[in-house]
């Protein structure tokens, strides 16, 4: 046992120095090639308005966050960025507006973070030469004590399958940890690589890794205390980022830039294709037809892959620090920037499906046609709103006008409108052309003419009492004149 101790530990300090002559031999070393940092470190979001030349993303705005230690790693869930803060430990930042990001919550670590991973309730963080750290996130703005289970290799980076934590740990090869039981790791079993584990993806029953000096490697894992022996790829560059999508896995390179390879068949995996990029490619995430590089001392490198056997030229979107990690997450791209922290990169317009909606209409107008002063309003609401129209019986009255939302658009109906019914519709429609309409009926009748015989003083009693007085009048000379016939008849006539 103490042998193998010893190998690991002479296998760490070799990984260790050729990482260091590596460093020192690449193109960015020498104080001339240092970046100077431009960001204002008393504003917490700075914007910086630029659209590209090409059919990729356009970068809209441009932010950062800055974070203690150096960012290296960024995973986004939900409304949070989690950071792998290296000497800041875990960093976490509230992204739910991305333009205005929240103050950084850490939890510090015993190691350097240089890899994170979220899955479920806990933060899964690749801590340099103290392993496998679990941090409890339900609570992201108090997050938990970490716990640790220690690795024999150097952990750079950690992604999380089913109850298994798979831990890219250099030297020591692909570490894969029981994490059942979160607050307990399990014990980790080892599958050597020939290269050095710097980053490892999971896809179905294979660990896809990023094995440094060997290019790719595809393990086995579907029995994951037992991962079988590598199947090799070997890269032009030194693999230090891994991004499956599909049939083919996106390797950061480092000096080859982009390599694209075939896994359709896991078991034997085609031959890289390369783009090269003008930095060194340290991570990669693929968005639909977009590979999206960290790429060192250059920033962001946005590469068309909709055709991966022949990735497009790159697009650059600069940044201020060096991006080591990028991640993905609807229109935004989110950069472990090094020294600057966190940069969020605006890619493209939300897409906006959402229609105005009208919150007051008016109800329908009857007046006589001697009326004045009459108006109808709406009042609308919409995150981005645009113009609005009122028609009258399908003629333009209001062409587009600008509208605010919450705001009411007030339209006067002209005086004197001839006796008839007119129908004004409102449009309201915002930036995405998505719109809404509603109808009010405006009615002008006719003035009410008085007819002159009428008596406005009779109010109907005086010709109910008439009617009455009629009857009574006709029963009265009915009676008379039986009493006159009773009486001729008595005297003979």
């Amino acid at each position: 046992m103490n042998v193998f101790n010893n190998i690991q530990k002479y296998r760490k300090l070799l990984f260790t120095i050729s990482l260091i002559i590596t460093f020192l031999v690449s193109k960015n070393w020498g104080i001339n090639d240092q970046k100077i940092l431009t960001t204002d470190k008393n504003s917490k979001w700075e914007f910086d308005i630029k659209n590209t030349t090409t059919s990729a993303p356009k970068k809209l705005n441009f932010g950062y966050v800055d974070t203690t230690g150096s960012a290296r790693s960024v995973h986004v869930v939900g409304d949070f960025a989690y950071i792998a803060s290296y000497t800041g430990g875990l960093a976490i930042i509230d992204i739910s507006d991305p333009a205005n990001p929240g103050t950084p919550v850490y939890e510090a670590t015993l190691g350097w973070a240089v890899g994170v991973y979220v899955h479920g309730n806990y933060a899964y963080l690749a801590t340099y030469d103290n392993g496998l750290a679990v941090i409890d996130i339900s609570d992201p703005a108090n997050p938990g004590t970490p716990i640790y289970e220690d690795t024999t290799g150097i952990a750079f980076n950690v992604f999380v399958s089913g109850n298994y934590a798979y831990v890219a740990d250099a030297a020591s090869g692909l570490a894969v940890i029981d994490i059942s039981d979160p607050a307990n790791p399990g014990t980790p079993i080892y599958e050597d690589t020939t290269g050095g584990a710097y980053d490892v993806q999971v896809v179905g029953n294979y660990a896809y890794v990023a094995d440094y000096t060997s290019g790719l490697a595809v393990i086995d894992v579907s029995t994951p205390t037992n991962p079988g022996a590598p199947v090799y790829e070997d890269t032009a560059g030194s693999s230090h980022g891994i991004c499956v999508d599909g049939n083919y896995a996106y390797m950061a390179d480092w000096g080859a830039g982009l390599a694209v390879i075939d896994i359709y068949n896991p078991t034997n995996p085609g031959t890289p294709v390369y783009e090269d990029t003008s930095g060194l490619a340290q991570g990669v995430y693929v968005d639909g037809d977009f590979a999206y590089v960290a790429d060192e001392y250059y920033g962001l490198a946005i590469i068309d892959v909709s055709y991966p056997a022949n990735p497009d030229t790159p697009v650059y979107e600069d940044t201020n620090g060096y991006s080591y990690d990028v991640h993905v997450d609807g229109d935004y791209a989110y950069v472990a920037d090094g020294a600057s922290g966190l940069a969020i990169i605006q890619l493209r317009e939300p897409v906006d499906t959402l229609a105005p909606a009208l919150t007051i209409t008016p109800s329908d107008i009857t007046v006589e046609a001697d009326y004045t002063s009459q108006s109808i309003s709406w009042t609308a609401t919409d995150l981005f709103p645009s113009t609005y129209t009122i028609e009258l019986d399908g003629t333009i009255v209001v062409d587009s006008t600008p509208w605010i939302s919450g705001v009411a658009i007030v339209f006067n109906i002209p005086d004197a409108l001839a006796v008839g019914t007119y129908i004004y519709t409102a449009t309201f429609t915002d930036t995405s052309a998505n719109s809404i309409s509603d109808s009010v009926t405006f009615t002008v009748e006719v003035i009410p003419i008085d007819d002159p015989t009428d008596d406005p003083t009779d109010d109907g009693e005086e010709g109910e009492s008439n009617g009455i007085g009629g009857i009574i009048s006709i029963m009265t000379l009915v009676t008379v004149v039986t009493i006159i016939k009773v009486r001729m008849r008595k005297t003979g006539n």
